[in-house]
């Protein structure tokens, strides 16, 4: 056996990582695990297999010189010498060519234009993905494996910061959930691997949340998240339609997504049983949606929402409220509007939305069925961005929360009295 490629003591979880024959698989594993040297191997492990064309590899770090320091020299060591053809080794363009006609290259994505010249290639690792800028996977890797039916494996350290945490737990999460295409998830633990003296050197040197996210590869809530006091484990549970209750319906009027929040309240807890998320609409096809769902509803409805738009699209907003106002299947059920003529401060939206998670005395009144993932997962991961007040959202974030905050806040204000609130009420037939 060549001297690098020593016998792995495997666990169970890293033999079936080896061994799954997935397309792309999504590897956030304890800091120290073996996680990188695994997918280093299986790199190599690649390079001798003949194709009817030339093969390519890639290992890709965040940065350049985070690459070339990671992984440069271990593939060099890792390749057994006489694969490599003379002058092979390009430590200038960190290539290496192989006797076989297959490449492994070494990038930097730091400036993802370096691989969006290549085509053709078969296999690739990430590294460190939660440092990875979002979308660069899909629009400057996944192109380059078009003609060849490439792999490849996201490894990384589950955290709560980094440009690219937030989508490397989302894929993660749905790999594991069989909803993306060729996909799987695998985690575990540094315990096992790294001895435990070190382990416990780190334990009482590092914050706790610090220790769980690196060794115990545990995905956290971010510190500074919006929703601190959410918790799966304490709000999440069946919530169940009522025909006779009235239904809460609290809307963020943005177009894609438009996200509207379904839920009763029952004296001073709201749960919330169902979610509306759909893409490139106006309001009335998602009223269409919403009277498709509960047509023969027949406690009425209590229409909440947002006032921004007011200010910054007023002949939007007033057809978004002329619709919810003028709609006869809304009239015929029975509906109220309550809309505000301009937004809360959004500090106060949260503190409002929090106060209902869990109130001073650690008691919940907000509980969401777990149906309603778009919900659960902005409520778990969105984060504020470091040393601030601002949200660091991107994508879809904070959409669905903000429709929610904005009947939290009308409802229960912390204190504070709401005195532009406008209603309209309409009894049922009128």
């Amino acid at each position: 056996m060549f001297e690098p490629w020593k016998q792995l003591e495997y666990h169970e979880t890293q033999y079936k990582l080896w061994t799954c024959p997935k397309k792309f698989v999504y590897i956030p594993a304890g800091r120290q695990s073996g996680k990188t040297e695994l997918a280093l191997r299986r790199l190599v492990r690649y390079l001798p297999i003949k194709k009817n064309h030339p093969t390519k590899y890639m290992y890709c770090g965040p940065t350049y010189a985070q690459a070339k320091r990671t992984a440069w020299q271990r593939l060099i060591n890792l390749i057994p010498p006489h694969w490599i053809i003379p002058n092979g080794i390009s430590h200038g363009e960190l290539t290496i060519q192989t006797i076989f006609g297959s490449t492994l290259y070494v990038f930097g994505l730091d400036k993802p234009q370096r691989v969006e010249g290549l085509t053709g290639v078969d296999g690739c690792v990430i590294d460190e993905c939660s440092d990875i800028r979002p979308g660069t996977f899909d629009l400057s890797i996944l192109p380059t494996m078009v003609w060849s039916n490439g792999w490849c494996w996201f490894i990384g350290v589950p955290k709560r910061f980094g440009c690219g945490a937030l989508e490397y737990r989302e894929r993660y999460e749905a790999a594991c959930a069989g909803k993306l295409e060729d996909s799987a998830g695998f985690t575990w633990p540094s315990e096992g691997v790294v001895p435990q003296e070190y382990l416990e050197m780190c334990r009482k040197r590092m914050d706790v949340r610090d220790f769980d996210e690196q060794f115990n590869a545990s995905w956290l809530n971010a510190t500074g998240g919006v929703f601190h006091s959410f918790s799966k484990e304490y709000n999440v549970r069946p919530c169940a339609y009522n025909p006779d209750l009235p239904i809460v319906v609290a809307s963020d009027f943005n177009a894609n997504p438009m996200a509207w929040v379904l839920g009763h309240r029952h004296g001073e807890t709201f749960e919330v049983f169902d979610e509306i998320w759909l893409r490139n609409v106006d309001v009335p096809a998602t009223l269409n949606t919403l009277l498709r769902r509960y047509a023969g509803h027949r406690g009425g409805f209590q229409m909440y929402g947002d006032a921004s738009s007011r200010g910054h699209r007023t002949s939007a907003y007033l057809s978004d409220y002329a619709a919810i106002a003028n709609d006869g299947r809304l009239k015929k059920l029975g509906r109220s509007m309550h809309y505000t003529t301009s937004n809360p401060p959004r500090a106060d939206r949260f503190a409002a939305t929090n106060a209902r998670i869990c109130d001073g005395e650690n008691n919940p009144h907000l509980f969401v069925d777990k149906s309603c993932e778009h919900l659960i997962h902005d409520l778990s991961t969105r984060v504020y961005k470091p040393g601030t007040r601002d949200t660091a959202d991107t994508g879809d974030q904070g959409h669905i929360t903000d429709a929610l905050g904005y009947y939290l806040y009308s409802v229960w204000p912390l204190g504070l009295e709401i005195r532009n609130r406008q209603i309209i009420g309409i009894l049922p037939g009128a």
